[in-house]
């Protein structure tokens, strides 16, 4: 604005030198429907604001932490929207480009134990903000590549270590308010990654077809500082009265969960322990062969489907009708717990997302893709959130961090292994046909695992003397 056409702006409300104007009583009436119409928002912005503070805060961390999952999942999966256009336009091979996608999961594996230790010394708000920076600028500076070192160290790398904030750092940080409603709290975060899912790939479909992937990339990047640096700056540590009332029952609840199925009082579940325990590989094969599996189609069902002659905008929303139906899943299999038992879950789970898998190798058509997606999105989309349940099932609760960390260590692993070892076979075979069978045999091999968990026996009568039965030695133990 310049000076004049500030000045001419600024004229109606100069004071005259020649005196105030005479106000007539016709202005006055005018002013009346004016100065009504202000006092109502204030009003009702003011009632609003009352409506906002009486929220307790345990909700508002947790819609911060739904947030923050939302845009970390949701611009991570959106890879899969990007890979046929980086790779077109610098004649990289599919497994060579989908090395970014892998080297982001194997990256914020772990950073995410080096961020989780630091947030319990200098606070997880901390932490969180860090991830966010780092995150965003990865994503961000991943529109200005001109070299495929550069892909790996921004969006691989640097997109890695902000990755890694929403993991123990950000799960820690909601169940700290949490102490009745954990499998709510943990249901409702987690459910920001179908969310996510849905949302980002698609808006970074219509930014390529619009203008190109640089941009899509610079827009991901910018958006995800926009959302994630004011949700980090909401996550804190409960103060007095504000996470949940233990009721009566939780403290012998615990006291029953301490050991879990393959424990005793006597067991300390060492990490030596856990170590040499036959079930606890079992479970690590389980999840490794799983994560392999289904990361497979998650990182490039777009392109398969744009091959398949689908356009690239209706291909996107696949992985976004995954992403949905995986929100919905994780509701529907968290119920099935209750009821059947979370071991038996995710065996269910297993077996349903390899079939789906199989069955999408021969799609042809746009409905077998939206069936795959529904199918596969309910499946998949139980299996991460009970992999916790079913290590306190086994291993309780006095060791639950060593354990569960160990086992998402490897888990992430698998989920990055899956975009690269799809990407060479595609490259190797020249179709996604063989890719997709490789799927499903890691899924048949997770499948035969998860039924040994799931129908493992419980001791049937109190531990002996030294600790552990022989029937439970025999089962447990290598």
């Amino acid at each position: 604005m310049t000076a004049r056409s500030g000045k001419r702006f600024l004229t109606p409300f100069l004071v005259s030198t020649t005196g105030p104007p005479p106000i007539s009583d016709s202005a006055v009436i005018d002013l009346l429907p004016l100065a009504t119409e202000v006092m109502y928002r204030l009003l009702t912005m003011s009632a609003l604001l009352g409506r906002i503070r009486a929220v307790p805060i345990a909700w508002v961390v947790l819609g911060a932490a739904f947030l923050i999952q939302m845009v970390f999942s949701g611009v991570h999966l959106a890879f899969g929207v990007f890979l046929k256009p980086v790779a077109e336009e610098f004649q990289w091979g599919r497994g060579t480009t989908a090395f970014a996608y892998t080297l982001l999961w194997w990256v914020s594996s772990p950073a995410g134990l080096l961020l989780g230790w630091l947030s319990d010394r200098i606070g997880t708000r901390k932490i969180l903000v860090f991830g966010a920076l780092a995150f965003g600028l990865g994503i961000f500076l991943s529109s200005r590549i001109e070299n495929l070192w550069q892909f790996y160290l921004y969006f691989g790398v640097l997109a890695g270590i902000g990755r890694a904030a929403d993991r123990a750092p950000l799960l820690s940080a909601v169940l700290q308010f949490f102490r009745r409603n954990k499998g709510l709290a943990m249901g409702i975060t987690l459910s920001g990654t179908g969310v996510g899912t849905l949302l980002f790939p698609w808006l970074a479909r219509y930014v390529i077809t619009v203008v190109d992937w640089r941009a899509a990339f610079a827009a991901m990047g910018l958006l995800s500082w926009l959302i994630l640096l004011p949700a980090a700056f909401i996550i804190r540590k409960p103060r007095e009265g504000e996470a949940e009332a233990e009721e009566k029952g939780d403290k012998d609840l615990r006291a029953r969960e301490v050991n879990g199925i393959l424990g005793t009082p006597d067991t300390d579940w060492t990490m030596a322990e856990v170590l040499r325990t036959r079930v606890f590989w079992i479970f690590v094969i389980t999840g490794l062969a799983c994560c392999i599996s289904h990361s497979l189609p998650l990182a490039h069902i777009v392109a398969y489907a744009s091959d398949r002659g689908i356009t690239d905008l209706t291909a996107a929303g696949i992985l976004g009708i995954i992403g949905v139906s995986a929100a919905v899943g994780r509701l529907i299999w968290g119920a099935a717990s209750d009821i059947i038992g979370a071991r038996k879950t995710v065996f269910c789970c297993i077996a349903l997302q390899t079939l789906a898998m199989f069955l999408v190798a021969f799609a042809q058509s746009l409905l077998a893709f939206y069936l795959f997606a529904v199918g596969f999105g309910l499946a998949y989309g139980g299996v991460l959130p009970l992999y916790a349940v079913v290590t306190r099932e086994l291993f309780g609760m006095k060791r639950f961090g060593t354990v569960y960390g160990m086992h998402s260590f490897v888990t992430s692993f698998g989920m990055g292994g899956g975009g690269i070892v799809g990407g060479y076979l595609f490259d190797f075979s020249g179709s996604y046909f063989v890719p997709l069978m490789t799927s499903t045999v890691l899924g048949l091999l997770a499948t035969g695992f998860a039924a040994h968990l799931a129908f493992l026996k419980e001791p049937s009568a109190p531990a002996p003397e030294k600790g552990i039965t022989a029937h439970i030695v025999s089962q447990a133990k290598a």
